[in-house]
């Protein structure tokens, strides 16, 4: 399966959509959908992806790039530019169920990356929901993923990962755990 991926833009919010005959659905929420002379929504031409920017972390200058837990829930890696290993992980994955569809929303792992959050919402990548899940000694925040900039960054591991995960289907194990 290729799923074919666009940026919407409708009242002033991006979101990142896949189409589906005339229509353009939420990939986080299935049961958003946008369609042409229906709804007023435009698409957002991306030109210039920003594959390869680099963020600085601990004086390092990495890429970010979307991966997947087994249960497919979003995992945000750090890794060398250069040769993609992986530098660390900035979520936590605390969920027990199967995500449904591609979830917009993540916990962030500031026991290891006492940093993380900030470096997040610094750089536009995410926003502070204000729930927090407990686990251990360890109160982690959830945020909600800018998905559409994701995608501008990384999209062909996006579109790598989402089409393996048989999109809306059953998740396929990816080596997050």
């Amino acid at each position: 399966m290729n799923t074919q991926f666009a940026i919407i833009l409708s009242e002033g919010k991006e979101y990142l959509c896949y189409k589906e005959e005339n229509s353009f659905v939420d990939v986080s929420f299935p049961m958003m959908t946008f369609t042409a002379g229906e709804d007023d929504f435009e698409i957002v031409k991306c030109n210039r992806p920003f594959s390869g920017k680099t963020f600085p972390y601990h004086d390092r200058h990495l890429s970010i790039a979307p991966e997947m837990y087994h249960n497919g829930w979003l995992a945000l890696c750090l890794k060398d530019p250069k040769t993609e290993e992986p530098y660390t992980v900035l979520t936590v994955n605390l969920e027990y169920e199967p995500a449904f569809a591609l979830p917009d929303k993540a916990f962030i792992d500031i026991n290891n990356n006492p940093e993380a959050m900030e470096f997040l919402l610094s750089n536009r990548l995410a926003e502070d929901t204000g729930y927090r899940r407990r686990s251990g000694w360890v109160n982690y925040p959830m945020v909600k993923l800018n998905l559409p900039m994701f995608y501008r960054l990384n999209p062909t591991a996006f579109n790598t990962m989402l089409n393996a995960r048989q999109f809306f289907g059953q998740t396929n194990q990816v080596s997050i755990q």
